[in-house]
């Protein structure tokens, strides 16, 4: 029950701080070169860099750090798994022996890179889904990509299903909470070893992909009875420009993505 609780991916956190007032367009931008960054570099150096940029940043916006932390905590065995493969990969120098099992250190160091690589890609993504409206993020991707239509790409549906599915998170994690509590008080047992938590969270598959299925298929019947047909003849409810502060951020991010090309 823990994970679904630590899991906050999907939710937006209200505030005020410089990171929220930004523009959505800005802010996706910046989110997917960041991330491209990341699955690029292979220094140290430029991993530390942006661990520092983006601690600094969950500091500017206000926000609990618990909330950060807590998706950490949620992805801690893909990290603890992305750094026992390394850790096994590199047989080549043996290091460590723990129960008779050969470890090489350098694959274990290589394993905590790609694990801080992971991490980082979580706080990316966890700082534009707290600090933007899901409906921001819809605009932004429909404005973004707009040229598209020109070759027929359904540019406003394909943005709205995004906007959808990062919705919907929040929404399965808590109908997850509710099933699990339900077959708790029936007697079922969460705890105890791996194995046997992966046996008991089997069950609750079945229930879940039908609430959720049953959602999807309320939400459908409530966009039809509001009359909508897609993107064609909408207008926006406000119209998006750059302001100061945008453009403040846009030289602040080019100076650290310069910075970072220095570092590697």
């Amino acid at each position: 029950m823990r994970l679904w609780q630590n899991l906050t991916l999907g939710k937006y956190f209200a505030g005020s701080s410089w990171l929220h007032r930004l523009d959505p367009r800005l802010k996706l931008s910046f989110t997917m070169a960041l991330m491209f960054v990341l699955m690029l570099t292979e220094a140290w150096s430029v991993l530390g860099w942006w661990t520092i940029i983006l601690s600094a940043t969950i500091a500017s916006t206000h926000l609990p750090p618990k909330i950060f932390v807590n998706n950490l905590r949620a992805f801690l065995w893909l990290f603890g798994l992305t750094v026992l493969l390394h850790g096994f990969s590199d047989a080549t120098a043996p290091h460590l022996h723990l129960w008779g099992i050969s470890i090489s250190w350098p694959g274990v160091i290589t394993g905590c890179k790609y694990a801080l690589r992971l991490a980082l890609l979580v706080l990316v993504a966890a700082l534009l889904s707290f600090t933007t409206i899901p409906l921001d993020l819809t605009e932004a991707l429909e404005r973004m990509f707009g040229f598209l239509r020109r070759f027929r790409v359904p540019v406003h549906e394909l943005a709205l299903m995004t906007a959808l599915a990062l919705r919907f998170v929040p929404t399965i994690i808590a109908e997850a909470q509710r099933i699990q509590c339900a077959q708790i008080s029936r007697g079922a047992n969460f705890n105890g070893g791996i194995l046997q938590r992966v046996h008991a969270l089997v069950p609750m598959l079945v229930p879940l992909f039908v609430a959720t299925f049953n959602r999807a298929d309320e939400l459908a019947v409530a966009m039809e009875a509001r009359c909508y047909h897609g993107g064609e003849g909408r207008v926006s409810l406000r119209e998006m420009k750059f302001e100061r502060i945008d453009w403040l951020a846009l030289a602040g991010m080019s100076a650290a993505m310069m910075m970072s090309l220095v570092l590697q």
